[in-house]
């Protein structure tokens, strides 16, 4: 479960189900300076809680089937006295002018081969995936960075979804040993969009590479209930390409982020939790509507769960 991701380093056998589920809280304390006829400071909190509920089925030792949806609501704090065009107080959940609210984000259908998959004891596990990524509804349906003369309609700039079909691929290398780090591994991916928004967006590229190292059990931090089987570290880095409104650049939306976190993994009965803190550290953030001085405080929380189902689907595999 690395990284806060409770999916990774997990492969299942012929006819196993696993259950996952993935809640993330994200803070992000933004500020910038006075933009076009707004000439006042602009600063809020934009929160986000995020919730990926995912269900994999083992189609064979070596081939797994994941297919998950998010739920999300992200919410603006609008923290000036002043009134905008560009931020107010609001929440995802609701449309406005240039966006349609609700509470569905994307959906993403992942086919996982199994190179190699020690599943218990000292041993390597190696992956690669690939698949589609749908959209929901919930999208921005015209630039939030179109204005006459300096001046901009009431508009919103985040949303759910950016409304593009994408496919990605991954791949993951974990090893577990008997001397510490008991598990260490690797995780890369990339995501390549394939056309455009029914409203003329197309998003950018997305490259994502973390590594990460875990402890092994505490046996000092053990009750009848559960135990603490891994506290780790973690470090990701995430490059974003440029994004388009109608074939022009979306302003900020190329960026290098580097997001360092640490871990702590619970073992029960009930299955597999994790907890995992990180701080994003990013170059730019796409928020405003042009070039200008800005800084962001961003933390995430992540609570991930897993959860090999007793029910088995027999006979559901490639001979």
């Amino acid at each position: 479960m690395p990284v806060g991701s409770a999916d990774k380093g997990v492969g299942l056998g012929a006819g196993e189900v696993m259950f996952t589920g993935d809640y993330i809280y994200q803070t992000i304390d933004w500020e910038h300076s006075p933009i076009g006829n707004e000439p006042f400071d602009h600063y809020g909190l934009l929160n986000s809680n995020l919730l990926n509920l995912g269900v994999t089925i083992g189609l064979s030792d070596y081939w797994n089937v994941s297919l998950s949806q998010l739920f999300i609501e992200r919410c603006m704090h609008w923290e000036t006295p002043e009134v905008s065009s560009h931020h107010r107080t609001e929440c995802s959940s609701s449309d406005f002018n240039n966006a349609i609210g609700g509470y569905l984000g994307d959906r993403t259908l992942n086919f996982k081969y199994l190179l190699e998959n020690q599943g218990k004891g000292p041993g390597d596990r190696l992956f690669f995936g690939g698949g589609l990524i749908i959209p929901s509804n919930n999208v921005l349906t015209e630039s939030p960075f179109l204005s006459i003369d300096g001046v901009f309609d009431n508009h919103r700039h985040f949303a759910l979804s950016d409304g593009s079909y994408k496919i990605f691929a991954d791949f993951q290398f974990f090893r577990k040993r008997i001397k510490m780090p008991i598990f260490w591994g690797t995780t890369f991916s990339y995501i390549q969009p394939l056309d455009k928004s029914d409203y003329g967006f197309y998003p950018s590229r997305v490259y994502d590479i973390s590594l990460m190292a875990l402890s092994g059990p505490i046996k000092n931090l053990k009750t009848n209930f559960f135990m603490i089987s891994s506290i780790g570290i973690n470090y990701s880095f995430r490059y974003t390409s440029e994004a388009k409104w109608n074939d022009v650049v979306a302003p900020n939306s190329k960026s290098n982020t580097h997001i360092p976190g640490l871990s702590i993994l619970f073992g029960s009965k009930a299955g597999t939790f994790g907890i995992n803190i990180q701080k994003a550290y990013m170059d730019n953030l796409s928020t405003n509507d042009d070039v200008v001085s800005q800084d962001a405080e961003i933390w995430q929380f992540s609570l991930s769960y897993r959860r090999i189902l007793d029910l088995y689907i027999d006979k559901l595999y490639w001979k």
